[in-house]
């Protein structure tokens, strides 16, 4: 089996928490030495520079909220999952209903391989903003451990929001990357999710509902096919075919 590929999903919503940086950098000081060589730093590109010199003012001045928030987003995009949890969670302390910061934390969570802690966080996020892509990594995570009704549960409502065609998402399928509509993301989880509890015909339905939106959208064709030909039977399956699956492409045991 085929290990599920929704990794792409988070990489939209780390971009997205990161674009925030240009728009909220503080006027770099002109006296501060640390923050002129954050502000060099982070004009060329050097991320890993800003985030030192970011630490030695943090350090130099104490708390400072806007500069701890960037510094938080610098890890993220850095792939510093503990470093930018660690400044996330801090900043959460003092402002517990800011969605950036709970999307980081979520997000970090679920880098540290922490999935239950990581869905109370996307659960209370997607009850504030309805936002389809928060809706997609929570049903992502509830799907990776198999907590299925719930699963269903975010599916139903994700389908009732609006979508616009700029919603878009990539997914793998083996060494290959492929980019879909985010709506179909969502049938295509909708109908593995279905499909593990032996609802097989809504799962093809679901399936169906995914290619009808994209037609080249190959991680849910692919699934729909491993349906129809595990109801063939084995017998059935053509032998001479390996990458025909026996269950959904991917599907974990």
């Amino acid at each position: 089996m085929k290990k599920i590929a929704f990794v792409s999903i988070t990489l939209l919503l780390c971009s997205v928490v990161y674009s925030q940086v240009n728009k909220n950098l503080p006027a770099a000081s002109k006296t501060n030495a640390h923050l002129k060589v954050f502000n060099q730093a982070i004009t060329s590109g050097d991320l890993n520079t800003s985030i030192i010199a970011l630490n030695y003012y943090i350090a130099d001045q104490g708390a400072n909220s806007v500069y701890e928030d960037t510094l938080a987003m610098l890890y993220m995009q850095q792939g510093g999952y503990a470093q930018c949890y660690y400044w996330a969670d801090k900043r959460l302390k003092a402002k517990p209903d800011d969605n950036g910061l709970m999307e980081m934390k979520g997000i970090c969570l679920d880098k540290l391989q922490q999935p239950k802690e990581a869905i109370v966080i996307f659960e209370k996020l997607f009850a504030k903003t309805q936002n389809p892509f928060h809706a997609y990594k929570l049903m992502e995570l509830q799907y990776g451990i198999k907590r299925l009704a719930e699963c269903i549960g975010t599916a139903n409502s994700a389908e009732k929001l609006q979508y616009k065609p700029e919603y878009v998402m990539s997914y793998n399928v083996g060494d290959q990357t492929g980019r879909t509509y985010l709506q179909a993301g969502v049938y295509n989880i909708h109908a593995l999710a279905l499909y593990d509890l032996d609802q097989k015909a809504a799962a093809k339905t679901y399936f169906a509902k995914a290619i009808a939106l994209d037609s080249n959208f190959v991680l849910a064709r692919q699934n729909l096919e491993a349906v129809l030909a595990a109801e063939k039977g084995p017998a059935k399956v053509n032998p001479n075919n390996p990458n025909v699956p026996g269950s959904p492409a991917n599907k974990q045991n």
